[in-house]
């Protein structure tokens, strides 16, 4: 089927209750950029550079289990944990199947910060370490300590650990109850340091919070806490900064595919929401292994909302039956009766979903 690439003629758009949507305000600024390819080969050289020093450090610390699982949180917190997925889950297992281990944080005189921090880390990286390592925590009645108010960090680390319950631990609602109780309190009473990651926290919780806006705000916060280490400060920014050079050539990937196939003239009753279905995207995961992907979800994002307006904003009745039909039918069917409109729309999504089938076959993953 072959389509002109002039404006499409939307027929009856008069009788229709098209929506208007707000203007995209997104495209140009974000896709005019230059990038020096000798500072960014610079950057990386440094970066793995900086990878070796961190990754000993890493090493350095299993002698101390405690001190270890401190030091992912943070990594996990500085968005770097990922140059060191494998060791960290190969260690994380043998931790968590330790008799000793499991024994230690239960029965040691460990703070409500450090248990916190270490309930958070083994859930986020797939073990269920029980919530009785908070029984330590509660007085005769099976209720956390009034007295654990006073403790700031403890409080945050028992709210963070908290958002990782699963159905039917009451345990971890009842910490999140009580955490987020006292920190409403404590925000105004904490160091404007501290106080600001408190706020953040009680607005979007760190596990419930989306990983890059989580790490650029952590790494301010660790800039100007005085036990930041400086090398792990760096290796952040850095890899920050890297990853985000990376995203704008997603960017404007997935830009040049929505302009090439003349969308805002050829489909004008739908949103433009380029930059916000590769937000999604980046949300659902940020690493660099990932940046096919994320190119690929987007895509996927903008047709599907494209869809949702032909739907909700645009098709008629009786255009919506025949084009379901067409949507729906394994067999190629017809589409007289539609507007020229939903017709190339049908037309560059089974064009776009073919060539995906045909790429994931050659690489032997279809």
């Amino acid at each position: 089927m072959e389509f002109s690439k002039g404006s499409l003629a939307l027929s009856g758009d008069n009788d229709r209750p098209l929506a208007h949507f707000p203007k995209n305000i997104w495209e140009y600024p974000l896709t005019l950029f230059s990038i020096s390819h000798k500072e960014s080969d610079r950057n990386k050289d440094k970066l793995r550079s900086i990878t070796e020093i961190v990754k000993v450090m890493l090493a350095a610390s299993e002698a101390d289990p405690i001190e270890y699982i401190k030091l992912i949180d943070t990594l996990c917190r500085l968005g770097v944990s990922y140059h060191f997925e494998g060791d960290i889950e190969a260690r994380l297992e043998k931790l968590f199947g330790c008799d000793g281990f499991n024994q230690m944080i239960r029965e040691s005189d460990c703070d409500l910060y450090t248990i916190g921090v270490i309930f958070q880390v083994f859930r986020q990286h797939g073990f269920k370490l029980l919530p009785d390592v908070f029984d330590n925590f509660k007085n005769s009645k099976g209720k956390f300590k009034e007295d654990l108010a006073v403790d700031a960090k403890g409080m945050l680390s028992l709210y963070e650990a908290a958002h990782w319950s699963t159905h039917g631990e009451e345990v971890l609602d009842e910490a999140l109850v009580f955490s987020k109780y006292h920190l409403e309190k404590l925000s105004s009473r904490s160091t404007p340091h501290l106080a600001i990651r408190i706020k953040n926290a009680l607005k979007h919780p760190y596990p419930r919070g989306i990983s890059r806006i989580e790490t650029r705000q952590y790494i301010s916060y660790y800039e100007e806490d005085d036990s930041s280490d400086k090398t792990l400060l760096e290796f952040a920014k850095l890899d920050f900064n890297i990853l985000q050079m990376l995203y704008r050539e997603e960017i404007t990937h997935v830009f040049r595919w929505y302009k090439a196939l003349e969308l805002d003239i050829k489909l004008p009753f739908s949103r433009n929401r380029t930059m916000e279905s590769y937000l999604w995207a980046l949300g659902t995961y940020f690493q660099p292994k990932y940046s096919r992907a994320r190119i690929l979800l987007a895509t996927i994002v903008i047709i599907l909302t494209i869809l949702d307006d032909i739907y909700d904003a645009y098709g008629t009745l009786e255009e919506l039956e025949i084009f379901t039909n067409a949507i729906c039918s394994p067999h190629p069917t017809s589409l007289e009766g539609l507007p020229e409109s939903i017709k190339y729309f049908h037309h560059i999504t089974f064009e776009f979903f073919d060539k995906l089938e045909k790429d994931m076959d050659k690489e032997g993953r279809a």
